[in-house]
Order: C-alpha cells, then structure tokens, then sequence
C-alpha cells in the first residue's frame, strides 16, 4: 500500500492557468501528498501527466477525505446493496 496515496474531492473548480484541467467540483479523485506537496491528476493510474503543487494551492480548490471513512462508507454501501 502506497503511504502517500490520497483521496480528495474537488470543492471549486481550478482557475484554467493553474493547469489543474479536468477535475470537476464534488467528484473524488486519488493523488499522493508528500514533503507538503500534492500530486494530482484527474485520470490517476491511466498514464497522464501529473501536476505537483503545494498545499495552498490544493487547499484552494481541493480537500483530502479521510480513506478510512470512506472505506467503511464503501463497506456500509455494499452492505446495504
């Protein structure tokens, strides 16, 4: 398991010269946050381009959701189904 790996949910969608493209406001994405940096792309494991950016920038326009909540949220999920 990759320590580094994150998930995070876009809360605004980014301003166009950031060159943040692709991610849209509510949706989940995975990246990996390292030495106060984020590495994102919205097509995370699909062989795209990355962006590196600092944690301002990604507070502006993202927020990490914690993976242990949204591993018992999935578990309840296909529980229920």
């Amino acid at each position: 398991m990759d320590k580094f790996k994150i998930v995070f949910r876009c809360l605004k969608s980014p301003d166009p010269s950031t060159g943040l493209e692709g991610f849209f406001v509510n949706e989940l994405y995975e990246g990996r946050s390292f030495n106060g940096l984020f590495e994102l792309t919205p097509d995370w494991g699909k062989g795209k381009p990355t962006v590196l950016i600092e944690k301002n920038s990604f507070e502006r326009y993202f927020e990490v959701i914690d993976r242990e909540l949204l591993s018992k949220a999935e578990k309840t999920s296909k529980v229920i189904d």
